[in-house]
Parts: structure tokens; C-alpha cells; sequence
């Protein structure tokens, strides 16, 4: 890569280095969609589908799946992940070659827009508290965090990430890799297993999923987060994991690319989140907000300070930027934590060691 990637390229111009363009194929997609049933011998499964009419001339189909056999108020757990945590270890790969291993990738049968074209208004379901004590602030000044519905790249790599610790955010990193949070992660795993199940749902909008969705089946990750509720420093800094799902999502909804934090990005307007908020929509609607800056602590383990808004559910949600001669993103970081002085997302070189050394692994 050349000199012209080094810095990333502040919002306000991305218009000058990354044109919009409508897909270059329109192909169609095939579409995957899973639910888990308990059932004592295997069940019989029958499909219909019927055409939804609602008088504005678009194709919906509703499809309907008949399950007989499945145990009566019987639960279902879908599959755990495997894995084992990561050392950090010396660098094997020089930065030209981790940089070029980790670009992301832009399907031809989707859209391209550098920023989000399909806003949507938000409803505000939580508020804070109007007496002391008050909650921790985590939106600064004016809400700048927009809801949206496109699904052009590279909103159509982010989406709803659900476990049995609740639901957060993550982003396509990979063709079949997610990364995510750690604090998202239910690590009290059943005997034999690193994480219990992971679902994915990119471009999750008021339950409905255009790209499907995927399981994760194997997991890697330097620190797992305690459960506690409280994120503490060493959590902090390495508060991200990368799950490797089931099958190649990623070649259907592309991916982002992945780089190292630089610590002379302090202070650039050049960077943006996309994430689930709980308290606008409900957390049913992705929001982004770009153009803010961060600055990162000078450590080799980073945590990426910064001001943008930010709500439980954005959690694992990527704070990314564009560099001028890439096909698309990189994610710097994935938000973690928030206090009444800063919001903090997790990322540093090891976060991109990570990603590199789990997308070497499955590829």
C-alpha cells in the first residue's frame, strides 16, 4: 500500500476520495434463516409461502415452516463455540503485509455509499435520569447518533449480535469472521466449549434480516470480560473478540478491513460508529454517527478515547474510518465502555494481530 492510505480521510471529504455507486450486478442472494426446537426423535418439517400484499406493488413473500414432533414447551439452545484464549505474541508479518491481508471486500451485487443514505427517524425509549444520581453520561450536547435502513456497503456489515448475556453489536470482518466484544460474550461455556452460543444478524432493522443469519462456532480472544458489569482497565484494553461463524456470510454481505491504531490519528474528524442502541428504538435499529475524533492511550494495549454518543447495545459496534486508495473501511476498534468524562472503545495493533491470525486460520 502506498503513502496516500497513511491517514484516514475526515468525513467531510469522503465525497472527494469514495464515489456512491448502485451495485454492479443485481444478483440475487440466497438467504438463510435458523431457529433451534427440542425434540425427542427427528421432526417433519413442511414449507409454504404466501405473497404479502401491501398495496405498493413490491414483491414480499411470507414464508411459513411446519414443525410436528417437537416436545411440547420443550427449549432449544443453539450450538456453543470452541476456542482457546490467545498469547500476544511478536509480530511475524511486516505492517505492509497485515495491512494488505486485512482490506475488506465489496460484493458486486450490493450497493456502495461512504455514508448512510436511508435515514430513518428515531424513537427515544430510554431517558435519563432527571434526579440525582445520574446516570452516567454518555451522550454529549446534542444526540448527533442517526438511525438507518440501508443496506448498500458498508452498513450491510454491521448488525445485531444476540447471546445469553443479552445483545450488543458487532461487524463483518472477514468472510465468515465477526468481531465483536468481549462483554458480550457469555464465557461460562458448557464443559468442553470457550463461549456459549453467538448469533449474528447483519443489517438487523425491526426484525427483519435481508442477509439471514449465522451462528458462531469458534471464538478467539485475549482477555474474556467477567460478567461483573464493570469493565476494568485491563478489560478495557482488550475488550473484543473475534467469532468465527458457521458459514461465509461475508461474501454476501462483504466485510470491513482491520488496522492498528496510530497515535498520530489523535484528534482527526475521521471516524464513525455504527451500533444498536437500547435507548433509541429499542435496540431494532442501527444508528451511525461519523465526522467525531478519538485519541487513543498511547499504550501498546489501547483504549480509544472519544466523545461520540454512545448507549448500551453499541457494544462491539466498530469505530472505522476510510483511507483514501482502499476498496472500503477498517475498523480501528469496537466500542466498549462509558463514564460522565469519556466513552472508550477497545482496539490496538493486537486487535488487528487477532483478526489477521483468525482470518489466517479459517479462511
Amino acid at each position: 500500500m502506498g503513502e496516500c492510505i497513511q491517514r484516514p480521510v475526515p468525513v467531510d471529504e469522503l465525497d472527494q476520495h469514495f464515489r456512491s455507486r448502485d451495485a454492479v450486478r443485481e444478483t440475487p442472494i440466497a438467504l438463510e434463516r435458523r431457529f433451534h426446537v427440542a425434540a425427542e426423535r427427528e421432526p417433519q418439517v413442511e414449507t409454504r409461502i404466501h405473497r404479502v400484499e401491501r398495496g405498493d406493488g413490491r414483491s414480499f413473500w411470507e414464508v411459513i415452516v411446519d414443525i410436528d414432533g417437537v416436545t411440547a414447551g420443550g427449549r432449544a439452545v443453539p450450538p456453543a463455540l470452541r476456542g482457546r484464549a490467545s498469547r500476544i505474541e511478536k509480530r511475524k508479518m511486516s505492517e505492509e503485509q497485515l495491512t494488505e491481508r486485512l482490506t475488506g471486500f465489496v460484493p458486486d451485487h450490493l450497493a456502495f455509499s461512504a455514508t448512510p443514505q436511508e435515514r430513518v427517524k428515531s424513537v427515544k425509549r430510554i431517558r435519563p435520569a432527571m434526579s440525582e444520581p445520574r446516570i452516567a453520561t454518555t451522550v454529549f450536547g446534542a444526540d448527533d447518533r442517526r438511525a438507518f435502513r440501508d443496506t448498500a456497503y458498508p452498513w450491510s456489515t454491521v448488525g445485531l449480535v444476540q447471546t445469553n448475556r443479552g445483545s450488543g453489536s458487532g461487524v463483518m470482518i472477514g468472510p465468515r469472521h465477526l468481531l465483536t466484544v468481549s462483554h458480550v460474550i457469555d464465557w461460562s461455556a458448557p464443559a468442553g466449549f470457550a463461549a456459549d452460543w453467538v448469533r449474528f444478524t447483519p443489517s438487523f432493522f425491526d426484525g427483519d434480516a435481508p442477509f439471514g443469519e449465522a451462528y458462531g462456532e469458534h471464538i478467539y480472544w485475549y482477555v474474556q470480560e467477567d460478567g461483573d458489569g464493570f469493565i476494568s482497565g485491563n478489560e478495557g484494553d482488550f475488550d473484543y473478540a473475534v467469532v468465527v461463524l458457521d458459514r461465509r456470510l461475508g461474501e454476501t454481505t462483504g466485510w470491513m478491513g482491520a488496522r492498528g491504531y496510530d497515535d498520530d490519528w489523535d484528534s482527526l474528524d475521521a471516524w464513525s460508529h455504527m451500533g444498536y442502541p437500547a435507548d433509541l428504538n429499542s435496540g431494532q435499529r442501527p444508528t451511525w454517527q461519523g465526522g467525531f475524533r478519538v485519541n487513543g492511550t498511547d499504550a501498546a494495549a489501547q483504549s480509544i478515547l472519544h466523545r461520540a454518543d454512545v448507549f448500551p447495545g453499541q457494544s462491539g459496534g466498530p469505530v472505522f474510518g476510510f483511507w483514501a486508495g482502499d476498496v472500503g473501511p477498517r475498523a480501528i476498534a469496537v466500542q466498549s465502555w462509558q463514564t460522565s468524562s469519556n466513552n472508550g472503545a477497545s482496539g490496538s495493533m493486537d486487535m488487528r494481530d487477532l483478526v489477521a491470525r483468525a482470518r489466517t486460520e479459517f479462511a
